[in-house]
Protein backbone atom coordinates (compact mmCIF):
# COMPACT_ATOMS: atom_id res chain seq x y z
CA UNK A 1 0.00 0.00 0.00
CA UNK A 2 1.21 3.14 -0.63
CA UNK A 3 1.44 5.90 1.64
CA UNK A 4 1.36 9.44 1.13
CA UNK A 5 2.81 12.32 3.50
CA UNK A 6 0.83 15.60 3.22
CA UNK A 7 3.10 18.49 3.75
CA UNK A 8 1.59 21.78 4.69
CA UNK A 9 3.65 24.88 3.92
CA UNK A 10 2.41 28.44 5.30
CA UNK A 11 3.58 31.34 3.83
CA UNK A 12 3.86 35.03 5.86
CA UNK A 13 1.73 36.98 4.04
CA UNK A 14 1.43 40.88 4.91
CA UNK A 15 -1.42 41.66 7.13
CA UNK A 16 -4.02 43.57 5.03
CA UNK A 17 -6.07 46.11 6.25
CA UNK A 18 -9.83 45.45 5.10
CA UNK A 19 -11.98 48.19 3.82
CA UNK A 20 -13.88 49.77 6.02
CA UNK A 21 -17.08 51.62 5.31
CA UNK A 22 -17.18 55.51 3.99
CA UNK A 23 -19.15 58.28 5.04
CA UNK A 24 -19.24 62.12 4.68
CA UNK A 25 -16.21 64.43 4.28
CA UNK A 26 -16.23 66.99 6.81
CA UNK A 27 -13.14 69.60 7.21
CA UNK A 28 -12.60 71.97 10.08
CA UNK A 29 -10.14 74.42 8.75
CA UNK A 30 -8.50 76.26 11.17
CA UNK A 31 -9.59 79.36 12.63
CA UNK A 32 -8.41 82.24 15.14
CA UNK A 33 -10.84 84.96 16.21
CA UNK A 34 -8.60 86.10 18.81
CA UNK A 35 -7.26 89.19 17.05
CA UNK A 36 -11.05 90.33 15.96
CA UNK A 37 -11.29 91.77 19.87
CA UNK A 38 -8.18 93.99 21.12
CA UNK A 39 -8.62 93.23 24.96
CA UNK A 40 -8.64 89.68 24.79
CA UNK A 41 -6.15 89.82 22.15
CA UNK A 42 -4.02 91.92 24.81
CA UNK A 43 -4.98 88.76 27.20
CA UNK A 44 -4.25 86.46 25.34
CA UNK A 45 -0.77 87.90 25.01
CA UNK A 46 -0.31 88.05 28.86
CA UNK A 47 -2.01 84.69 29.48
CA UNK A 48 0.75 83.22 27.45
CA UNK A 49 3.61 84.46 29.33
CA UNK A 50 1.55 82.77 32.45
CA UNK A 51 1.64 79.55 31.13
CA UNK A 52 5.36 79.80 30.19
CA UNK A 53 6.32 81.26 32.89
CA UNK A 54 3.99 78.61 35.03
CA UNK A 55 3.23 81.90 37.59
CA UNK A 56 0.54 80.62 39.39
CA UNK A 57 -0.05 83.76 41.54
CA UNK A 58 -0.68 85.37 38.06
CA UNK A 59 -3.00 82.32 36.79
CA UNK A 60 -5.21 82.75 39.97
CA UNK A 61 -6.18 86.37 38.79
CA UNK A 62 -7.65 85.25 35.66
CA UNK A 63 -9.34 82.30 36.87
CA UNK A 64 -13.24 83.11 37.41
CA UNK A 65 -14.14 82.54 41.22
CA UNK A 66 -16.72 80.13 39.49
CA UNK A 67 -14.74 78.42 37.09
CA UNK A 68 -16.57 75.30 35.85
CA UNK A 69 -13.78 71.90 35.48
CA UNK A 70 -15.53 68.77 36.58
CA UNK A 71 -18.76 66.98 36.02
CA UNK A 72 -19.04 65.95 39.53
CA UNK A 73 -19.28 68.30 42.46
CA UNK A 74 -15.85 70.14 42.49
CA UNK A 75 -16.74 73.60 41.47
CA UNK A 76 -14.75 77.19 41.96
CA UNK A 77 -11.32 78.77 41.88
CA UNK A 78 -10.26 77.05 44.99
CA UNK A 79 -10.73 73.31 44.20
CA UNK A 80 -9.78 74.49 40.68
CA UNK A 81 -6.11 75.03 41.75
CA UNK A 82 -6.81 71.91 44.46
CA UNK A 83 -7.36 69.49 41.30
CA UNK A 84 -4.78 70.40 39.12
CA UNK A 85 -2.51 70.63 41.76
CA UNK A 86 -1.25 73.95 41.42
CA UNK A 87 -1.79 75.06 45.42
CA UNK A 88 0.84 72.30 46.24
CA UNK A 89 3.24 71.59 43.46
CA UNK A 90 2.25 74.56 40.56
CA UNK A 91 5.80 73.61 38.66
CA UNK A 92 5.02 69.85 37.97
CA UNK A 93 1.48 70.62 37.47
CA UNK A 94 -0.06 69.03 34.02
CA UNK A 95 -2.29 71.99 34.14
CA UNK A 96 0.27 74.08 31.94
CA UNK A 97 1.12 71.65 29.61
CA UNK A 98 -2.57 70.71 28.74
CA UNK A 99 -3.77 74.71 28.71
CA UNK A 100 -0.74 75.12 26.47
CA UNK A 101 -2.07 72.26 23.71
CA UNK A 102 -5.32 73.68 23.93
CA UNK A 103 -4.73 77.36 23.15
CA UNK A 104 -2.45 76.66 20.33
CA UNK A 105 -5.29 75.14 18.66
CA UNK A 106 -7.09 78.81 18.31
CA UNK A 107 -10.03 80.28 19.33
CA UNK A 108 -13.61 81.08 18.07
CA UNK A 109 -15.59 83.70 19.34
CA UNK A 110 -19.32 82.39 20.08
CA UNK A 111 -22.65 84.31 20.00
CA UNK A 112 -22.18 84.72 23.65
CA UNK A 113 -19.14 86.52 23.06
CA UNK A 114 -17.34 84.02 24.61
CA UNK A 115 -13.44 82.66 23.83
CA UNK A 116 -13.62 79.16 23.14
CA UNK A 117 -10.43 76.75 22.52
CA UNK A 118 -9.99 74.50 20.08
CA UNK A 119 -11.47 76.65 17.70
CA UNK A 120 -14.04 73.58 16.38
CA UNK A 121 -15.14 72.47 19.81
CA UNK A 122 -18.73 74.28 18.92
CA UNK A 123 -18.72 73.68 15.15
CA UNK A 124 -17.86 70.00 15.56
CA UNK A 125 -20.86 68.67 13.35
CA UNK A 126 -23.57 66.93 15.80
CA UNK A 127 -24.20 64.00 13.07
CA UNK A 128 -20.40 62.61 14.05
CA UNK A 129 -20.12 60.78 17.05
CA UNK A 130 -18.16 62.68 19.32
CA UNK A 131 -17.24 59.47 21.09
CA UNK A 132 -15.84 58.05 17.97
CA UNK A 133 -14.34 60.65 15.87
CA UNK A 134 -10.94 62.97 15.52
CA UNK A 135 -9.70 65.64 14.07
CA UNK A 136 -7.09 65.51 11.98
CA UNK A 137 -5.17 68.53 13.42
CA UNK A 138 -2.55 69.43 11.04
CA UNK A 139 -1.77 69.51 7.29
CA UNK A 140 -0.77 67.14 5.02
CA UNK A 141 -0.70 64.10 7.70
CA UNK A 142 0.29 60.88 6.53
CA UNK A 143 -1.94 58.25 7.51
CA UNK A 144 0.07 54.96 7.12
CA UNK A 145 -0.63 51.43 6.17
CA UNK A 146 1.50 49.79 9.64
CA UNK A 147 1.64 51.70 12.99
CA UNK A 148 5.00 52.85 11.83
CA UNK A 149 6.98 56.16 11.15
CA UNK A 150 8.33 53.93 8.58
CA UNK A 151 5.65 52.51 7.13
CA UNK A 152 3.80 53.46 3.40
CA UNK A 153 1.53 56.20 3.53
CA UNK A 154 -1.56 55.44 1.66
CA UNK A 155 -2.90 58.85 2.08
CA UNK A 156 -2.25 62.41 3.55
CA UNK A 157 -5.16 64.46 5.65
CA UNK A 158 -5.76 67.93 6.39
CA UNK A 159 -8.08 68.79 9.11
CA UNK A 160 -10.51 66.07 8.32
CA UNK A 161 -12.60 64.50 10.59
CA UNK A 162 -11.49 60.65 11.07
CA UNK A 163 -13.23 58.06 12.51
CA UNK A 164 -11.74 55.43 14.98
CA UNK A 165 -11.67 51.78 14.18
CA UNK A 166 -12.56 48.78 16.45
CA UNK A 167 -8.17 47.74 17.21
CA UNK A 168 -7.26 45.33 19.94
CA UNK A 169 -4.30 46.77 20.79
CA UNK A 170 -5.55 50.53 21.06
CA UNK A 171 -3.42 52.58 23.19
CA UNK A 172 -0.62 50.04 23.16
CA UNK A 173 0.96 50.65 19.88
CA UNK A 174 4.04 53.33 21.35
CA UNK A 175 6.75 53.82 19.42
CA UNK A 176 9.71 55.49 20.57
CA UNK A 177 11.55 56.86 17.95
CA UNK A 178 8.62 59.17 16.37
CA UNK A 179 6.95 59.60 20.19
CA UNK A 180 3.43 58.15 18.77
CA UNK A 181 0.86 56.17 20.18
CA UNK A 182 -0.29 55.05 16.46
CA UNK A 183 -4.21 55.37 16.54
CA UNK A 184 -6.34 52.83 13.94
CA UNK A 185 -8.23 55.05 11.71
CA UNK A 186 -10.94 54.75 9.23
CA UNK A 187 -10.77 57.55 6.18
CA UNK A 188 -14.14 59.25 4.93
CA UNK A 189 -13.14 57.78 1.63
CA UNK A 190 -13.16 54.15 3.30
CA UNK A 191 -9.30 53.42 3.84
CA UNK A 192 -8.40 52.51 7.03
CA UNK A 193 -4.72 53.53 8.72
CA UNK A 194 -2.34 54.42 11.30
CA UNK A 195 -2.24 58.26 12.44
CA UNK A 196 -0.05 59.35 14.85
CA UNK A 197 -1.69 60.54 17.74
CA UNK A 198 -0.01 64.24 18.04
CA UNK A 199 -2.02 64.45 15.09
CA UNK A 200 -5.50 64.03 16.27
CA UNK A 201 -7.93 65.09 18.75
CA UNK A 202 -11.23 64.52 20.29
CA UNK A 203 -13.56 67.08 20.39
CA UNK A 204 -14.12 65.61 24.03
CA UNK A 205 -10.96 66.55 24.92
CA UNK A 206 -10.02 69.35 27.09
CA UNK A 207 -11.48 72.65 25.85
CA UNK A 208 -11.33 76.21 27.62
CA UNK A 209 -13.74 78.88 27.68
CA UNK A 210 -12.61 82.79 28.24
CA UNK A 211 -15.12 85.05 29.24
CA UNK A 212 -14.92 88.94 29.51
CA UNK A 213 -16.36 90.68 32.84
CA UNK A 214 -16.40 93.97 33.87
CA UNK A 215 -13.69 94.74 31.49
CA UNK A 216 -11.38 92.02 32.49
CA UNK A 217 -11.18 88.65 30.64
CA UNK A 218 -11.86 85.31 33.07
CA UNK A 219 -10.74 81.51 32.09
CA UNK A 220 -14.26 79.88 33.18
CA UNK A 221 -14.32 76.58 31.81
CA UNK A 222 -11.16 74.61 31.68
CA UNK A 223 -12.69 70.74 31.36
CA UNK A 224 -12.73 67.55 29.54
CA UNK A 225 -15.36 64.91 28.54
CA UNK A 226 -19.16 64.78 28.14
Amino acid sequence: MLKYTIVFVSFLLPAVLLPCDPFPAKTLTPIDHSAKDKSFNEFKTKFLKILKSKDRKALEEVVDNDIHFSFGAEAGKKDFLKSFQLTEKPNTSNFWELMDEVVKLGFRQNKEGQMVAPYFFETFPGDYDPFTHYLVIGKNVNVREEASKDSKSITQLSYQIVRAEADDLDGRRLEKESNCNWKKICTPQGKPGYVCDRFLRSPLDYRAFFEKKKNNWYLTIFIVCD
